[in-house]
């Protein structure tokens, strides 16, 4: 198969699906907090392993394992971070247009742990390019504190969601 259809596949597939409940299921809160639910935990799971993964690649020396580095961070980052975190942030919008957008205190500070996390994720992607064009200059150490930072803000997130502060 054409490697560029199939790199296009995924999304368009994701967007039909998504777009499928959305239309079957529009005022169920159930059905969006699940799809908020699945999709995050997916973006976590890449939040928390292409940094980890980052920490393995800085401290590799084999020029063989560098490429296959190379590649499992490439599709890590584009084809389950990128889609889960759109996801994510779609089922959220969701959910807040269900509460007709009343966006209690709380939440105010979800979303700006949220933005945090956006800009993690942004700074993967930039990792990402940095190791892909060799030219990482950080040692495996900066890798291993980086790594702790999204399990930092999924422990304030969920408190925020479940304890409902304010």
């Amino acid at each position: 198969m054409n490697r560029n259809f199939l790199r296009i596949l995924q999304p368009v597939v994701l967007l039909l699906v998504v777009g499928t409940f959305y239309i079957q299921f529009s005022e169920s809160y159930v059905t969006a907090k699940v799809i908020h639910l699945l999709a995050l935990i997916s973006w976590f799971a890449g939040l928390f392993y292409l940094p980890r993964l980052f920490v393995y690649h800085a401290a590799n020396e084999d020029a063989a394992t560098d490429e296959t580095f190379k590649v499992m961070e490439h599709k890590l980052f584009h084809y389950i971070m990128t889609p889960a975190a759109l996801l994510t942030l779609l089922a959220g919008v969701w959910i807040v247009d269900l509460w007709q957008w009343t966006i209690p205190p709380w939440l105010h500070m979800k979303l700006g742990l949220v933005a945090l996390l956006l800009v993690f994720h942004y700074y993967c992607w930039h990792y990402l390019k940095v190791f892909k064009q060799g030219e990482n200059t950080r040692p495996h150490t900066f890798y291993r504190f980086f790594n702790e930072i999204p399990t930092l803000l999924l422990i304030a997130i969920v408190i925020l969601v479940v304890a409902k502060p304010f």
